[in-house]
């Protein structure tokens, strides 16, 4: 099964860095060989105060506040490691909202 990475690329999460968040989660990504892994721009995921966001799909793991220092363990996690705990910050009914937007094939 093909997995996703959609990275915010809305004004507030470019201001905070998603552009290269998602240049180097994309090169690391291909580094690591992990062709089921696709890494996709995404227009908004409406927690603008929280980004960037990343959100993996069809796991539905959401990060917020991503730094580029946070791409290790993102990795990590798309290699089978564990969530990342402290980049879930997100209220969970906006993410319910978002997922089932996603789970009907918007992005």
């Amino acid at each position: 099964m093909n997995r996703i990475c959609l990275i915010c690329q809305n004004v507030d999460c470019k201001n905070r860095g998603s552009e290269e968040l998602m240049k180097e989660l994309s090169k690391r990504v291909a580094d690591k060989s992990l062709t089921d892994v696709e890494v996709r721009p995404y227009m908004c995921f409406g927690a603008c105060q929280e980004g960037p966001n990343i959100v993996l799909y069809p796991e539905k793991s959401w990060y917020a506040e991503v730094k580029m220092e946070d791409l290790n363990d993102i990795v990590d996690h798309l290699c089978g490691g564990p969530d990342v705990k402290r980049l879930d910050k997100i209220d969970p009914s906006l993410k319910d909202l978002i997922y089932q937007l996603l789970d009907t094939g918007v992005f």
